[in-house]
C-alpha cells in the first residue's frame, strides 16, 4: 500500500475499514495490545491509527487491564470512529465493562463524542437510558 493510503482518509483501506468498524467491534478477538504502547500512537497516519484504535477497543473488551484502557485512550483522539458506528451503542458498550474506567479515558471520549452533531444526535435519542444509569450510580456512568 502507497504511504499516500495510510494518509487519506478516503483511501481504499480507509473505505473497508470504516465500513467494517461495527463488525470489528462485535467480533470476540482475543488481542493483548501491550504491543501498541512503544508506537507514538497519538501521531499515527489516520489510517494505522483507526486500525490501532480497533485493536485497542477490541482489547478493553475482552481482555480489560489499565492498560490497554490508556492504549486506547492515547488511540482514541482524533480518529473520527463515531463518524462510522452508531455512537451510542458503543458508547454504552465502553461504559458497561465491568471495570472503572479511568479519567484519561473518559476526558478522551467526552471530547471525542462532542466533534460532531451526529454524534451528540445519537446520544440524544438514548438519553433516557444514559439517565436511567446515571441515577442508578451504575458504574461508569
Amino acid at each position: 500500500t502507497e504511504t499516500l493510503d495510510w494518509s487519506s482518509r478516503n483511501s481504499d483501506i480507509a473505505n473497508i475499514l470504516k465500513s467494517e468498524v461495527s463488525t470489528i467491534l462485535n467480533v470476540s478477538i482475543n488481542y493483548e495490545c501491550d504491543k501498541l504502547q512503544n508506537l507514538p500512537l497519538e501521531n499515527l497516519p489516520p489510517v494505522l491509527k483507526l486500525s490501532a484504535t480497533l485493536l485497542a477497543f477490541t482489547s478493553v473488551f475482552t481482555l480489560p487491564s489499565d492498560q490497554n484502557v490508556v492504549i486506547l485512550a492515547r488511540c482514541l483522539e482524533d480518529t473520527d470512529i463515531f463518524k462510522y458506528i452508531d455512537t451510542s451503542m458503543l458508547l454504552k458498550k465502553i461504559l458497561n465493562v465491568k471495570f472503572e474506567l479511568p479519567s484519561c479515558l473518559l476526558e478522551t471520549l467526552a471530547n471525542e463524542l462532542t466533534r460532531h452533531l451526529k454524534m451528540l444526535t445519537e446520544i440524544e435519542k438514548e438519553i433516557e437510558h444514559f439517565g436511567a444509569k446515571i441515577q442508578e450510580s451504575a458504574g461508569n456512568y
